[in-house]
């Protein structure tokens, strides 16, 4: 019997029911279309600073009250097209899943307003250098609190990435507001995703809605100020300020769906996918400053995805080679 269907049986099934959690939440997603997910993901949130740089003629606190509100507005009509409105109602109800959802709700509000900061004032590559760092955060909760396996590739992996943001730490001097306010937002929004028994959809929708009276209140304050509600009355900044509930929301339930069907330990590294490609879009792009010693911390970073992606191909080989040697003795 597998572990979903021990999962199913009546005397679980209807507390879960109750909780607000659905048969979908309480299977593991499949492990591919999950690698899948992320990645995709990953790609979205890498090219985002290319996203943002529309965004330049918008007050900040503006371009992060109306992501809120717009990710709620595009996420309510999916929540009643897929009948999961009794299942948001639930857990409403539910003490634990809503301290578990405002939690989440703060460290990926914090989150969003940092990435916005960073691409709106032209610091991709301090940004980049937190989200490299979180994944090594990520993966050591996984093995260390999760208490999930990891191989020994993966350890050696670590090592070089550690000593890669090492060097770059010591070069700058300290380690960068902006840096560490990512890593610190999006490690703890991780950790609470994968110990989260809600279904994507409605664990999303939850947070939205638990940050946007606050969002809303910030944009009617504003207007009573004289300021308009899209902080501004062009045509492309509204329509801009309107599309950020589809940028937000559709990475946000591939990334719920996909943290978890994987260990945290091999999600971590697919991570270092998307600030890469934010790096290269800042020092090619941005012409952001990136010297010598950039590209020799980089460069650890680098060699230790390298072997992440290597060590299972390795690992594979060798296996099949034992299982032959067994074989034919």
């Amino acid at each position: 019997m597998q572990q979903h269907d021990i999962l199913l049986t009546p005397n679980v099934l209807q507390p879960n029911i109750e909780r607000g959690i659905t048969l979908n939440t309480l299977r593991k997603p499949n492990i591919k279309l999950a690698v899948a997910s992320v990645l995709c993901v990953y790609t979205i949130w890498g090219i985002q600073p290319l996203y943002w740089q529309y965004f330049a003629d918008i007050p900040l606190p503006h371009i992060l009250a109306h992501r809120i509100v717009w990710s709620a507005v595009f996420l309510l009509p999916i929540v009643l097209l897929n009948k999961q409105l009794p299942n948001l109602e639930s857990a409403f109800k539910s003490a634990k899943q809503l301290k578990l959802s405002l939690l989440c709700s703060i460290a990926i509000g914090a989150n969003w307003l940092v990435n916005i900061y960073a691409a709106s004032t032209k610091q991709v590559v301090e940004a980049s250098l937190g989200h490299y760092v979180t994944p090594i955060i990520i993966i050591l909760l996984g093995v260390y609190i999760l208490k999930e396996p990891i191989d020994l590739y993966k350890i050696i992996a670590i090592l070089f990435a550690t000593a890669g943001v090492v060097l770059i730490t010591i070069y700058i001097g300290q380690l960068p507001m902006i840096a560490l306010l990512l890593i610190v937002s999006f490690t703890l929004y991780t950790f609470l995703k994968k110990i989260s028994v809600m279904d994507s959809l409605v664990g999303i929708t939850l947070e939205t809605l638990l940050l946007a009276p606050i969002a809303l209140a910030y944009l009617i304050i504003k207007m009573n100020t004289g300021l308009p509600f899209f902080g501004t009355e062009s045509t492309k900044s509204v329509l801009l300020l309107m599309s950020t509930g589809i940028f937000t929301s559709i990475p946000l339930l591939l990334f719920s769906y996909g943290v978890r069907g994987m260990n945290l330990s091999s999600f971590g590294f697919i991570q270092y996918y998307a600030p890469t490609v934010s790096l290269i879009i800042g020092i090619f792009i941005f012409n952001e400053h990136f010297s010598t010693m950039h590209l020799t911390s980089f460069g650890f970073i680098w060699i230790g995805i390298l072997i992440v992606l290597i060590g299972p191909i390795i690992k594979g080989n060798k296996s099949s080679e034992d299982h032959k040697y067994i074989k034919g003795a």
